[in-house]
C-alpha cells in the first residue's frame, strides 16, 4: 500500500503538466474526429494512410490472431506490453528530455485515434469499449508524457535529475495500472463484440 501512495504522489507532483497533456490529447482527438466527419481532404488522406499502414503492423497482427484463437491473456500481455513500452515510455517519457516532444507525440496519436473512431462506434458496445480505453490509455499516456516533460525541465533548469528519474520510477506504476486496465478492457470488449 506504500508502494501504491508514493506512485500517487508522484503523479500528483506532476498534475499540471498531466492535466495539459490530458488537454492535448482531448483536443486533437476531437479534431481528429470532426475533421473525418466533415470530409476535409487533408483528414480522409491521413485516415487511409494510417489504416493502410496498421494492415502490416506487427503487434495489431499478433493481436488479431490471439482472439480470432480466444486467446484473451496472450492478447491483453501483448497490448499491455506494446503500449508501456512504445506507447508510454520510448514515445513520451524518453523524448521528455527534448522538453515539448511529448506533447507533440501526443498531439499526432490523438490526432490518428479521432480519425480511425469516425465510423467505426456502430452500436453502443463499440462506443462503450472505444471510451473505456480512450479513458483509461489517454490517461496514462498523459501522465507518462508528463513524467518525461518533468525530467525535461530538471534537466534544462539543472536541477534534481534524480528527483525526476525517481519521480518517473514510482509514477510507471500508475502508468502500468492504467494500461493493463486499459488493455484488458480493450481486448474483454473486442472479444465479446466479436461474438
Amino acid at each position: 500500500m506504500r508502494k501504491l501512495r508514493h506512485a500517487v504522489e508522484a503523479v500528483y507532483d506532476v498534475r499540471w503538466l498531466a492535466a495539459v497533456m490530458l488537454g492535448v490529447h482531448l483536443f486533437f482527438l476531437l479534431l481528429g474526429y470532426t475533421a473525418a466527419s466533415l470530409r476535409l481532404e487533408w483528414a480522409i488522406v491521413m485516415r487511409e494512410e494510417f489504416m493502410n499502414s496498421l494492415r502490416g503492423y506487427v503487434p495489431l497482427q499478433s493481436v488479431a490472431a490471439h482472439l480470432r484463437e480466444g486467446s484473451l491473456l496472450e492478447a491483453v500481455v501483448i497490448t499491455f506490453v506494446h503500449n508501456l513500452s512504445w506507447g508510454a515510455f520510448l514515445s513520451t517519457t524518453l523524448t521528455g528530455v527534448l522538453l515539448f516532444l511529448p506533447a507533440l507525440v501526443s498531439s499526432f496519436r490523438a490526432l490518428y485515434v479521432g480519425l480511425v473512431f469516425y465510423g467505426n462506434v456502430s452500436s453502443p458496445g463499440h462506443l462503450l469499449v472505444i471510451t473505456g480505453t480512450v479513458l483509461l490509455e489517454f490517461g496514462a499516456y498523459s501522465i507518462s508524457a508528463a513524467l518525461g516533460t518533468a525530467l525535461g525541465i530538471e534537466l534544462v533548469r539543472r536541477g534534481d535529475v534524480r528527483r525526476a528519474l525517481h519521480r518517473i520510477a514510482r509514477g510507471y506504476a500508475v502508468v502500468a495500472l492504467l494500461l493493463l486496465l486499459g488493455a484488458a478492457w480493450e481486448i474483454a470488449g473486442i472479444y465479446f463484440l466479436m461474438g
